[in-house]
Formats: structure tokens, sequence, C-alpha cells
């Protein structure tokens, strides 16, 4: 989705094509421009890596499961039909139409889209050798901490409130309704944002126990969102002069256009994201009860308030020493296993391990077929029954079918050398 999203932010500043008149021709359908083709091509290039890495995927027996599929589908057909006519069109005539092509973008297709995990099987889709670049790409500190950054939860929520805000001034809204290079950028920013915003959220670094905290952002967006709307919906005139000649020539009030929008962006719109912040709660809810269930001593911590500053200073220790920790982690990995943690961040892609499994650092790895590996090198046992030595756990990954005759871990060849680069990577998980 990252490729995505880069390649149409660059896309933007590389093409130019010609600029709408502020009188159009209502009743000829509006031909398509470079820009709607690119948009277009960009959607359904995601769509054909989605089912190429989906077909791949499933001969490795790993594949998403079908929740997701169906998610990411209906979140591409859904921008498809936001971006094609006859929506697309209509929306240079009316404002509302304008306005629900925006919601449908932001808040159903993106969503939807991020909602199916489509980043580790789109990679999945690329041809093997060009597989290993674009992974290793981003899997590099430069672009690993720039995604680490615009996806931290109040960031992206940020950028996101601040690309609706900006983009709706009455002067740069009409600038994008002129002008269909930057018609275009807005778009890509209010995508690009949206899946900054929902992506932090749904996969941020403390997965569904950091849900409490995104109730918050989608609570505090369609707050924000719903002012601008009640705005847009009050206003006892018109705020885009360009829709005045244009509602007029289709039939329809202007202010009366306007309302519709305002409506639109109030109503609907928060409704959605009150039930998208509901989804979340209950998540959140299931994983707190989840984890107390796990440890009566976890809970009992969680109630002694008093101990809450003590807590805060330690976190603020670890953190002042996390890189001599991380240092320490990778050299005793290595004197384990005899492998290289760094090649070991490589091979676990170019096996598949990201395809089912969540595991720290990896960023590809958000999978949820198979359970997380966070904090490996700590654990007593692997698989629920062998005792954590190198040994087993590199048996466990080349031969998982010795150990589990019903495990659904296939064998996928992997090398000596391999191997222990991989086990070296997954103990420096503590």
């Amino acid at each position: 989705m990252r490729v995505v999203l880069l390649g149409v932010i660059a896309g933007l500043f590389t093409a130019t094509v010609s600029a709408h008149g502020i009188v159009e021709e209502l009743t000829e359908p509006r031909a398509l421009s470079p820009w709607d083709f690119l948009a277009v091509a960009m959607v359904v290039g995601t769509a054909t890596l989605y089912a190429l890495g989906s077909k791949r995927l499933a001969k490795r027996e790993a594949m998403h499961p079908l929740r997701e599929r169906i998610a990411f589908w209906c979140g591409a057909i859904t921008l498809l039909l936001s971006i094609l006519p006859p929506l697309d069109a209509l929306a240079l005539q009316l404002f509302s139409a304008h306005m629900a092509q925006h919601e449908l973008m932001m808040l159903v297709g993106t969503p939807l889209l991020i909602a199916g995990r489509p980043l580790s099987t789109c990679l999945w889709g690329l041809p093997e050798a060009a597989r290993g670049h674009v992974v290793g790409t981003l899997q590099g500190p430069a672009v690993n901490t720039s995604w680490r950054l615009l996806t931290a939860p109040v960031v992206a929520w940020a950028l996101h409130g601040i690309a609706i805000w900006v983009w709706h001034l009455p002067s740069l809204y009409e600038w994008a309704v002129h002008n269909e290079s930057v018609h275009a950028l807005q778009h890509a920013t209010f995508i690009g944002t949206s899946a900054l915003f929902w992506w932090g959220l749904i996969y941020g670094r403390y997965g569904r126990a950091g849900y409490g905290a995104a109730v918050v952002y989608v609570f505090t967006t369609a707050v924000h969102t719903g002012v601008l709307g009640a705005l847009v919906t009050f206003a006892r005139t018109p705020l885009y002069a360009t829709y005045v000649p244009r509602s007029l020539a289709h039939g329809t009030d202007p202010l009366s256009d306007q309302q519709v929008a305002g409506l639109l962006m109030w109503v609907p719109a928060g409704i959605i994201l009150t039930l998208m912040g509901l989804a979340l709660f209950l998540a959140w809810i299931g994983e707190s009860g989840r984890r107390a269930g796990r440890s009566d001593a976890l809970r009992q911590r969680r109630a002694l308030g008093p101990r809450v500053g003590m807590l805060l200073l330690l976190c603020a220790a670890s953190a002042l020493t996390a890189c001599s920790h991380r240092a320490d982690n990778e050299r005793v990995a290595r004197q384990l296993t005899g492998g290289d943690p760094e090649r070991g961040r490589a091979a676990i892609h170019n096996y598949g391990c990201d395809s089912c499994h969540t595991i720290p650092g990896i960023l590809t790895a958000v999978a949820t077929v198979g359970p997380p590996l966070t904090q490996l090198g700590r654990r007593t046992y692997l698989a629920g029954r062998l005792e954590n030595t190198p040994q087993n756990l590199m048996r466990w990954i080349t031969h998982p079918r010795s150990v589990d005759e019903q495990t659904a871990m296939p064998e996928t060849g992997v090398t000596d050398r391999d191997v222990r680069d991989i086990a070296a990577y997954l103990y420096t998980l503590r």
C-alpha cells in the first residue's frame, strides 16, 4: 500500500494536464483525463498484485482470512466507483456529489482496503527478483522510521484532519475544481492521509491493546468533521461560487445542494465513524479481557494506581538504554544460533513467514494466520511443546511437521544458513 501511495504522490508532481474550464458542457459526458486513467491504473494495479499475491500464498498454504480478502475487494471496488463516471462527472456539476465522492474515498474505500492487510500480499504479487529489492527498501532504516512516524496515531490523525480542513477552504476547493492536476492532488491527499490514519489505528505498534486510544482519535475525527459539515450546512450563502452556475444548469438550487453536501459530511459520515469507533472499542474490551484472563497478577498490577509514577520512570530508563539492550540482544542471538539477525529479517519475508505471523520489527509481518512471535527470545516453550532452544527452534522452522503432524505451518525449504539467520532475528525479540 505504501508503494501505491508513494507512486500516486510522485505521479502528481511529474505529469501535467489541462485544467477544467469554469463553465463546462453539462449535456455531454466528460472524457476521462490522464489523471483519471492514472487513478484507475493505480487501483487496478494494486488489485492485480493482490490477486497474484493471494494465489502464490495459497500455494504455500498461507492464505489471509476470508474477511480480509472480502474487505480488500470491497474497498477496491468502492474506490473505482468513486473515481469513475458517473459519480466523478457528477461531482464537477454538484457540490453534494463531490462531497459524496470524498466520503466514499475516505470512509469506505480506503478503510476497507487497509482492513484487507494489502501490503504483504501485494509484495508477494511482485516478481521474485523485484520483491527482494522492494522489501529491502521498505525495511531500510529511513523508510522504516518515516513510516512509523507517519502512522503514529496522533501524527496520522493530525495530518488527516489538516487535509480535510485545508482542502475545504473556498479558495483551495475552487482551485481543485478548476484544475485537474490540483484536483488529483486533493484526492491523493484525502486517500493518502486516510490510509495513514486507518493503518495507524488498526495496525499500530500496540495492536488491539491500543484500540482504546484509537477510539479517541476516531471520536475526535467525527467531532471536527461534523463541525465542518455543520458550518457548510448552515451557511446562508453559497461557499463555492463555481457550483452556482453549474447546479443551476443542472436544475438544482445552489444553496440546497450545499446543504445536502454539508449533511453528508455531518450525519452519514458521523454515523460511519461512530460505528467504526464502537467496533474498535469492542475489540479493545475483548483484548483487555483476554489479557486479563491470562494472568490475575497482571490485572492486579494494573489496579495499583500508586505505582504508575514508578512504572513511568522505569519506562523512561528503559528507553534510554534501549539501544544498548538491542545490541546485547543481537550479540547473544548471534552466539546462540551462528546466524545474522539482519539477514534474518530479509529471509523472513523471502520464505513467507510474514504472510502468516505478526513479527515485531518486520513491517510486512502483520498477518494473523499463525500466532504472533512477540518476545520469542523469552519464551520457555515453542509451539506449546518444545523447549525453547536454538536447535529446537531451527528444527521447528525447517521441519514443523516432524514436531506436529497436524500443524498448518508449511515446510518451505529453508536452507541451513537461512534458518540460522531467521532464528538469530527471532532471538532478538525479547
